[in-house]
């Protein structure tokens, strides 16, 4: 696995700022000025995100001079995984690896113009070509394929906020089917225009304070952040590092809701919970942590409680009590990537055999105590 997170270059820096309790959202102006547009700038920030090798990967200079950041930092990531499952890249290349790709918000639509399509500018069409081909979410997968030589499906799934725990569903499904034998998963968000930014802001999805804080009975909605990070799935029998084993994977939807679409069903929550732990052959009672999604929003997280403490609690029979983790306290709301993120903070879990500490929460939501 590897990960670019904010304030961490890497997964062992991510699992020292975890332990360590830091709060890893930040103010300042590496992205865009202070108070521009009264825009919050208080959000969780990958550090060095444009410091691509490009020779490295044998990219042209034009497709590099428009690449989104963060299909260079994929490419990054996707190699460093390979090479910390303990294979060489080169003897993926011409394989049936799949690669599935978490990412939301196709933001370059936002940046065509007519001026662009002017035929007295000359190289505007050729430009706006690259430009369009290096910034489109729906290509992240395919540049991935093509630089690394990889033959298998290739894709880039946008379902919101669950974008890559989908796209790990997707990959754990093909393997089980027998179509593949390797896949790459990478789960990918980054704040790059402050008017995405402002967009939420105004709506008053994002909390005023910049505080992620789950649970908290002060918390005032979700802070953005940022990861690109990747997990390479295999075979058992061919893996030659392993940090933990895939029992099942489930994946639904809460359907018609008399409170309408984005309102968050706890029942169906729970549904997936029990139906994923019954493929998995496991007893609920005994589960002893939860890595939750726990945005920090004011319905979402008492309904997800509810729907954990159904699915892990309520029958009679618990002997040890159920931890929590809400990695979002610790570096904000990473959306499309967020299970990629959280799926990341369970392994480094497993590998240190402690459970690194939420952060931000001082009094319990009044629903909850």
């Amino acid at each position: 696995m590897s990960g670019r997170f904010p304030m961490s270059d890497t997964t062992d820096e991510f699992a020292r700022n975890l332990f360590a309790g830091v709060d890893m959202v930040t103010e300042d102006d590496t992205r865009w000025p202070r108070d521009i547009f009264n825009v919050n700038n208080r959000f969780g920030k990958i550090l060095n995100y444009n410091r691509f090798d490009s020779t490295f990967f044998g990219l042209t200079e034009a497709v590099v001079n428009n690449l989104d950041p963060q299909g260079g930092l994929q490419l990054e990531t996707v190699y460093e995984a390979i090479v910390d499952a303990g294979v060489n890249p080169s003897y993926l290349r011409g394989s049936k690896t799949g690669v599935y790709v978490g990412a939301m918000d196709m933001s370059v639509m936002g940046h065509i113009t007519t001026d662009m399509f002017q035929p007295d500018i000359p190289g505007n069409i050729q430009s706006h070509l690259y430009r369009t081909s290096c910034e489109q979410n729906a290509l992240y997968a395919s540049r991935i394929s093509f630089v690394f030589d990889l033959k298998g499906p290739s894709m880039t799934v946008d379902t919101a906020c669950s974008s890559s725990a989908t796209a790990f569903e997707l990959a754990y499904t093909q393997i089980m089917a027998g179509r593949l034998d390797t896949a790459l998963v990478v789960g990918t968000n980054m704040q790059l225009d402050q008017s995405n930014m402002r967009l939420f802001q105004e709506l008053g999805m994002c909390s005023s304070r910049g505080v992620s804080a789950p649970l908290d009975g002060e918390a005032d909605d979700f802070v953005k952040s940022e990861v690109v990070g990747c997990l390479l799935l295999q075979r058992r029998a061919n893996a030659r590092r392993v940090y933990a084993a895939i029992r099942a994977v489930g994946v639904n939807n809460d359907g018609y809701k008399m409170v309408g679409m984005f309102h968050p069903s706890g029942e169906a929550h729970e549904a997936l919970i029990a139906d994923t732990v019954a493929d998995a052959g496991i007893d609920a009672l005994g589960v002893t942590y939860v890595e939750g999604h726990l945005t920090s929003t004011k319905v979402g997280d008492v309904e997800e409680i509810k729907a954990i403490y159904n699915a892990y609690c309520k029958k009679q029979g618990r002997k040890s009590p159920l931890l929590i983790g809400a990695l979002k306290s610790n570096l904000g709301h990473t959306e499309a990537g967020s299970g990629m993120a959280s799926i990341k903070k369970v392994l480094i879990s497993y590998e240190n055999e402690c459970i690194p500490p939420n952060i931000n929460l001082n009094e319990l939501k009044d629903e909850l105590a």
